[in-house]
């Protein structure tokens, strides 16, 4: 028996491909268009330490979305009796939780992802690191937004992470091991 209120697994389906389908060329899109109009620079120097300090200071922009999903959490659960002994089983943050423990697999795969293009990349080619990591901040907002909505509606944010990450992992793999 279907539950009134929760769409049908066709209908799921149809909005988990549908936000496949724009999530990639959305994110072509931004990267593209800040890779070539934004306006950042590379790091001052093309040092080894230069260029993973560069990676690193962008990559703050990820540990700041995790940090305000943690600070959403620590805030929450004094406002619950459910919550208010750390139960992170509790219905009422099953969904922030289960946010925040992909978004930390998230932001390690971006860090060795952008740490490692950093290292293999040219020094006129770095200024996508701080593209990437703006993506990143935007798409893990729109999944915590769209898992809150309905779980089914994460799609897009989570795609607009993982496949930049993909991206990045198997690129720099690429020039390091090939």
């Amino acid at each position: 028996m279907n539950d009134v209120t929760s769409p049908n697994l066709k209908t799921q389906q149809i909005w988990v491909f549908g936000q496949i389908a724009l999530s990639v060329p959305l994110q072509l899109l931004f990267v593209r268009w800040g890779y070539n109009h934004a306006g950042f620079v590379g790091p001052a120097g093309d040092s080894m330490g230069d260029r993973l300090a560069y990676a690193l200071q962008w990559d703050l922009l990820g540990a700041l979305v995790l940090l305000a999903m943690i600070g959403f959490l620590a805030g929450s659960r004094p406002i619950r009796h459910d919550t208010i002994d750390g139960n992170d089983r509790a219905e009422a943050l099953a969904i922030h939780v289960r946010v925040q423990r992909n978004t930390v697999e998230q932001l390690m795969l971006m860090l060795f992802g952008h740490l490692t293009l950093a290292s293999v990349l040219r020094v006129d080619q770095l200024h996508i690191i701080p593209v990437l990591a703006l993506l990143f901040v935007v798409s893990r907002v729109a999944y915590w937004i769209g898992y809150v909505r309905a779980p089914h509606y994460r799609t897009l944010g989570f795609v607009a992470t993982f496949y930049p990450n993909i991206a990045a992992l198997l690129y720099s793999a690429w020039r390091i091991y090939l």
